[in-house]
């Protein structure tokens, strides 16, 4: 009796759970999106010819030369982004002569190109623009530390390009003016109009370059973007644990940050006396809870189950299993994630206690104590629910929290097989990367560059702050991140690093990109259908 109600009641439902889950994976990794589909060989584009990859090479090492640091909000190297424009225009005639291309100047540093196209009766069916998006500033270097090669010196050597910029993001302004440059001299003539911003100040905050553009776009009458595409996430190769192929991740959404002040105000006396609580007490405990009790877990709320069931039907075994039976295992996954505060960063919103400030002498009691914490917002999340979790957890009245700062996550951008925008992109991909995956991702705002791969390929993100798409929200809901070139174990640590770079290979891909975009948007049917282009050239 025993042994049937043992196979009536937990062999047989458990023999039904293994073959669901055998057959979930076998369907996971057998299935094509339309990318896979679709994608043509790259022999249906216009191809960049190899002659002048090295002269390619040196205009992007010039590019990286010149040290336009941003230092902090409002503080940044002006002299050195005039060099770089006049690098730009003197690298590229044909973009900054032809009739067909407005430049504008925004806010006096930033750069906003305007190529038109020749459809422009907005009742004849023609796609609406859209944006590909830059920066021209970069990150300060630490002194004496690069090994290979001085950070502005633009050093080429054994076919790797060095200087900071390489990756972040000079690689992307030049690559987008070497792509449109080679199809100007091609004689190929835009149908759609479409837009080429850089801004001047992303590193520290976007406002003063890319929400001067987005400012300037609104004033001269562009209501509406189809879509903004910009730096963010890269091909990854041997950085996804349990999938050898290549990995190319386009960024949907970005955590918000807030900064909060905690404030405790009691009596202040002197230490011979001490009364049972103080200040300072009370703010260490209501500290103390905040980092005990985290914020609670998204996944699956965000991009971030979707990313690993995209990438199942190329993982490993093990790994396919575990991604492709996530209405079953997504628990036991943000499990795995929440080990790591590096890997557990992508599923929620995070607490940091950057700042303490209170007493002033050994011998005085203070009368106040006060703490910053610094939380990166999940997409899921908001800043009243972080605010009333913090008030639950920490549970004092007499600790007060007061918003210093705050910028809301990235609405997350549409993606999947019905979104023609993420369909171009993914496609353009896909014809340049013909053997990687295409997943969506999460910007996460802090990512350890040197942990391992298990960490990296959870965080998804390489870079410590938000990209300037958000100071285009009112213009797209379709803002989406990519840096079309392959990133290694070790390239990755170049990033806001030491002796950061690119392959000259590596860059000619990432112009090849470019021209694959540009074509293949220019479509009337762009973002569904990827096409040949001979004729037209």
């Amino acid at each position: 009796m025993c042994s049937k109600v043992f196979v009536i009641f937990v062999l047989v439902p458990a023999s039904f759970l293994v073959i669901l889950l055998a057959l979930n994976t076998i369907t996971s990794r057998q299935r094509q999106f339309q990318w896979d589909m679709n994608r043509k060989d790259v022999t249906s584009l216009p191809q960049l010819d190899r002659e002048r990859i090295q002269q390619r090479a040196e205009r992007l090492a010039k590019a990286l030369t010149i040290q336009t640091i941003s230092w902090e909000r409002d503080v940044f190297e002006t002299e050195a982004l005039l060099q770089l424009h006049q690098h730009l225009k003197n690298s590229f005639p044909l973009i900054h002569s032809s009739p067909s291309i407005q430049v504008n100047v925004i806010n006096g540093y930033s750069l906003l190109y305007t190529i038109h196209g020749s459809n422009n009766d907005k009742n004849d069916g023609v796609l609406p623009p859209y944006m590909l998006a830059a920066h021209l500033d970069v990150v300060p270097v630490a002194n004496g530390t690069w090994k290979v090669a001085d950070p502005f010196e633009g050093r080429i050597i054994d076919g790797i390009i060095y200087g900071r910029g390489a990756l972040d993001d000079k690689s992307s302004v030049m690559g987008i003016l070497e792509a449109l440059e080679f199809l100007l001299e091609n004689k190929y003539n835009f149908h759609r109009t479409f837009y080429i911003g850089f801004g001047h100040d992303e590193e520290v905050s976007g406002f003063e370059g890319a929400g001067h553009i987005a400012k300037h776009l609104k004033e001269t009458g562009v209501s509406h973007l189809d879509f903004v595409l910009d730096e963010g996430y890269f091909v990854l190769e041997d950085l996804v644990e349990g999938v050898d192929d290549l990995v190319s991740v386009i960024g949907v959404t970005e955590k918000g940050y807030a900064t909060l002040e905690l404030s405790v105000e009691m009596t202040p006396g002197h230490s011979s006396i001490p009364p049972k609580e103080t200040a300072i007490g009370v703010l260490a405990k209501a500290v103390s809870a905040l980092e005990t009790n985290p914020h609670p877990s998204m996944f699956g709320h965000g991009p971030e189950m979707d990313f690993f069931s995209y990438i199942s039907s190329s993982a490993k075994i093990g790994h396919s299993v575990l991604f492709s039976n996530l209405w079953l295992l997504s628990p036991l996954l943000s499990k795995l994630l929440s080990r790591s505060p590096v890997t557990d960063a992508i599923q929620r919103t995070t607490t940091a206690v950057t700042i303490i400030q209170g007493g002033y002498k050994h011998n005085v009691i203070p009368g106040s104590a006060s703490a910053t914490v610094n939380h990166r917002i999940h997409p899921a999340d908001s800043l009243d629910q972080v605010i009333e979790h913090n008030r639950r957890v920490i549970n004092d009245p007499r600790v007060r929290i007061k918003v210093i700062d705050y910028y809301p996550p990235t609405p997350i951008s549409p993606y999947g097989l019905d979104i023609s925008a993420f369909n171009l992109i993914a496609s353009s991909v896909k014809q340049i990367y013909p053997s990687s995956v295409i997943a969506p991702g999460l910007r996460s705002m802090s990512a350890d560059l040197q942990t391992s791969k298990v960490h990296f390929y959870l965080v998804l993100a390489c870079s410590p702050a938000n990209t300037d798409l958000r100071r285009y929200v009112e213009l797209s809901d379709h803002l989406y991140r990519i840096t079309p070139t392959v990133l290694t174990p070790v390239t990755r640590g170049g990033i806001h690093g030491d002796d950061e770079q690119i392959t000259i290979e590596h860059y000619h891909n990432f112009i090849r990109f470019y021209v694959a975009l540009m074509l293949n948007a220019d479509q009337p049917e762009a973002g569904h259908l990827t096409v040949r282009h001979h004729r037209e050239l």
